[in-house]
């Protein structure tokens, strides 16, 4: 097996490629020769498939995976998982915004016996609004989820082998890449690295496919929002409760008069209101168990490139096969 792996998600990513894969091999040569970079094309419309398969063509060392339309992110980012076959793998996007030059600091780290070292990205170069957007995420998820994560934490990261292996094995819908790393476990820690600019293109992560994952996150890593709907729905009961014995204390004394429009209509539509928010957080959680409960792939390979061998899917497939014979 390589002693290194590289696995990164490709999105119309043409103006980037031939140098993320030339900084990419320089990186790793500088540790070793013995490692692979498997690259994911999620459904591109460019030329990043004819170009993977270039690569491909020109060093067995390049591992190539299509997908038959686009899947997602952090799809493309289990498929690589899947097929890699390192014993030490590093995650990262090909926009040269995580650096690749910054393996070898990783690789270090991981030496020390940690299982995972995370990259945080000091001096991120995305704009404001993405900023804020990613602070604002992360302090909602750790308040209902009770993590610790980091916005300065992406998807840039080393891992054992084993930890992959864990990782293949989890085949749920909803794919939020940290919190699945996290729930693995195993021993871990950070180190800080320089973000640096998009090499070229526009961001393949527009606002709306943010808050999609941010709620396919929150849904999909705690059962908090849950909760949360039936203390709101006990706090307006008791409201309504404690107005009712009101209303029949001041009957019995003669001193209540004739309720206004204007209140009913209010406390009618805020009810209503709750009732409806609170049947649509249910709604969402039902409709993940429909989505899991038909077990559908997580992705559909149209062509791969030098993939085969040991890989982690494998693994983790030999290891479900034990754990049903026990």
């Amino acid at each position: 097996m390589p002693l290194i792996s590289i696995v990164s998600p490709v999105y119309n990513e043409e103006a980037c490629l031939p140098e993320f894969c030339r900084r990419a091999h320089g990186a790793l040569s500088a540790i070793t020769e013995d490692y692979e970079i498997v690259l994911v094309d999620d459904g591109s419309r460019d030329t990043s498939w004819s170009l993977i398969s270039q690569e491909a063509a020109r060093d067995a060392r390049v591992r190539g995976v299509r997908f038959s339309r686009n899947f997602g992110h952090h799809t493309a980012l289990l498929a690589g998982l899947d097929q890699c076959t390192g014993d030490y793998v590093v995650t990262l996007d090909s926009d040269l915004q995580d650096q690749p030059e910054e393996i070898a600091r990783l690789y270090q780290q991981a030496q020390e016996g940690y299982d995972v070292v995370l990259a945080l990205r000091e001096g991120r170069q995305h704009r404001f609004l993405k900023r804020l957007l990613a602070q604002a995420f992360y302090a909602l998820f750790n308040r209902l989820s009770d993590g610790g994560y980091d916005p300065k934490v992406g998807v840039y990261r080393m891992m054992s082998r084993r930890v992959v292996v864990e990782l293949a094995r989890m085949r749920e819908n909803a794919r939020f890449f940290s919190g699945l790393v996290d729930w693995v476990g195993f021993k871990r820690t950070a180190i800080t690295v320089t973000h640096a600019e998009r090499f070229a293109g526009e961001t393949k992560y527009p606002l709306a496919r943010q808050l999609r994952l941010a709620f396919d996150a929150i849904l999909g890593y705690t059962e908090r929002p849950l909760r949360m709907a039936v203390y709101l729905g006990l706090v307006f009961a008791a409201i309504g409760a404690l107005w009712a014995i009101r209303v029949i204390v001041g009957a019995l004394m003669g001193t209540i008069g004739v309720a206004g429009y204007a209140s009913i209509m209010a406390a009618i539509l805020i009810v209503g209101g709750m009732n409806i928010a609170t049947v649509g957080v249910v709604g969402l959680y039902v409709g993940r168990i429909f989505r899991e409960v038909k077990r559908r792939p997580l992705y559909v390979i149209a062509e791969t490139c030098n993939v085969g061998g040991k890989t982690a899917l494998s693994e983790a497939i030999h290891l479900n096969k034990l754990g049903a014979n026990t």
